[in-house]
Parts: structure tokens; C-alpha cells; sequence
């Protein structure tokens, strides 16, 4: 392929993607846990997934809604990083199969770029913490 049209696809598949910066939780005893990710508060286009209690409290911390008394795990894994020198640039929610979410974190070890697979819930909790961009693929999202 050449580099024009490596350039093209990449451009491409960039443009498939926007920038979720609204973040909305909700808790139904009868629906159970919301994660709702919008590009901005009046956007037609919405990303939702349903997550457990777990995941619902780490993001609801990074909101700021919570103030638990003892670091949360991901808390734990990320201050242990951190001091390894490791950084995060961005997460993406890429992929939807069979009714399950996939995500990808990019993170940075000793300069060099690594993708890492995560559950989207894990990814939001990440990126909120990080103060990252959270992208999300417009395939996977409804209106």
C-alpha cells in the first residue's frame, strides 16, 4: 500500500471516531448501571453500556460523586504505573459483538506507543482519572 493511501485509511478511520466528552452515569434497581458517553450535552448520538456495581463506583469516583475511604484497584494499579514511568494517551471504544463492547487504552512505556485490550468501563474509569480523550467509534453509537 502506498503512503497515500496509508494516509487516506488513517484519516479514515479517525473520522469514524468522535470525542466523548460528557460523561453520565445512572443507577435502576429495575435497569441496573448506566454509562452514557456524549461528544457534547445537546448531541443526538449516545454511547451506553451497562455496567456491575464495581465499575459503576470507579467511574462514579472520577466524577467525584463518590469519595471512597481506601484507593479503589484501579487506583492501586495506577499509582504503581505511574511510578514505573508508564503514561496513558487515549482510549478507545472501537467495536461492538454480539451485545459486548470492545476497548483499546494507548498507553506509553519507555517512549514507545502500546495498545492494550479493556472492557470499555475500565477504559472511561482510566481515561477520567487521566484526564485523557475518550473516542468513541460512531458504529457503536445510537441516537
Amino acid at each position: 500500500m502506498e503512503e497515500k493511501d496509508l494516509l487516506q485509511e488513517k484519516t479514515s478511520q479517525e473520522e469514524a471516531f468522535i470525542e466523548a466528552k460528557e460523561v453520565y452515569i445512572k443507577t435502576d434497581r429495575t435497569q441496573g448501571n448506566m454509562v452514557i458517553l456524549k461528544e457534547r450535552e445537546d448531541s443526538p448520538y449516545y454511547f451506553m453500556m451497562f455496567v456491575g456495581d464495581a465499575e459503576i463506583t470507579a467511574i462514579a469516583k472520577e466524577k467525584g460523586f463518590v469519595e471512597p475511604k481506601r484507593p479503589l484497584t484501579h487506583d492501586l494499579y495506577l499509582s504503581i504505573l505511574h511510578q514505573a514511568g508508564v503514561s496513558f494517551d487515549k482510549v478507545e471504544i472501537y467495536d461492538v459483538r454480539e451485545n459486548t463492547f470492545y476497548a483499546k487504552v494507548y498507553a506509553r512505556i519507555n517512549g514507545e506507543e502500546r495498545i492494550f485490550d479493556s472492557r470499555p468501563s475500565d477504559a472511561v474509569a482510566l481515561a477520567l482519572h487521566e484526564s485523557i480523550p475518550i473516542m468513541v467509534n460512531k458504529k457503536t453509537s445510537s441516537s
